[in-house]
């Protein structure tokens, strides 16, 4: 039996939207997430690519959250953060378990730190690694969310070899980050 529920936040006045933003910014340092601003203008104008998940327990505890674009041929899970105080517990596998088979044929991509940037970058890796992702061999840069900020060195993980890992970054920054 699963201990947690996926929910789709689809309007700005959900009540979980108040606990994601909060997890969101104490996850993310501010040049690796969009502006909440953003985020709230995607889910109130339906954007058919963008999607807001909220992973709650049978208790109707909050576990925690993903963002993930649907593009072609891939999802790409834009920010995945579970509750610290319900992390190493299995619930961050067994969404990302749920979410490959779900997205099956397609691939599953994410964006991480480089490996030895910081402790808690290797641990990600790590997470993924065991989740049945390889890193892509391909130098890689998240564009700036927001004026004024820098682009972010980063890794491509993946759960499939991608065909074309060249076209697959431009439609990610195309379509993911506007640029």
């Amino acid at each position: 039996m699963k201990k947690y529920d996926i929910y789709d936040i689809s309007d700005v006045e959900d009540p979980l939207l108040d606990k994601i933003k909060g997890l969101y910014m104490a996850s993310f340092p501010e040049n690796e997430r969009r502006s909440w601003q953003s985020i709230t203008d995607m889910i109130a104008n339906a954007s058919p690519f963008f999607n807001v998940k909220a992973i709650v327990g049978s208790d109707n505890t909050f576990y925690g959250f993903y963002t993930s674009w649907n593009l072609p041929g891939v999802l790409y899970i834009e920010h995945f953060a579970i509750e610290p105080s319900v992390r190493s517990i299995g619930i961050g596998s067994s969404v990302i378990t749920d979410l490959v088979a779900e997205a099956s044929p397609r691939t599953v991509v994410v964006e991480v730190e480089l490996p030895g940037s910081s402790t808690e970058a290797d641990k990600r890796i790590a997470f993924y690694e065991r989740n049945g992702f390889h890193a892509i061999d391909l130098q890689y840069f998240q564009p700036p969310y927001a004026p004024g900020l820098d682009m972010v060195e980063m890794m491509l993980m993946s759960t499939k070899t991608l065909p074309d890992v060249k076209a697959f970054v431009i439609m990610l920054h195309t379509l993911v980050y506007n640029q």
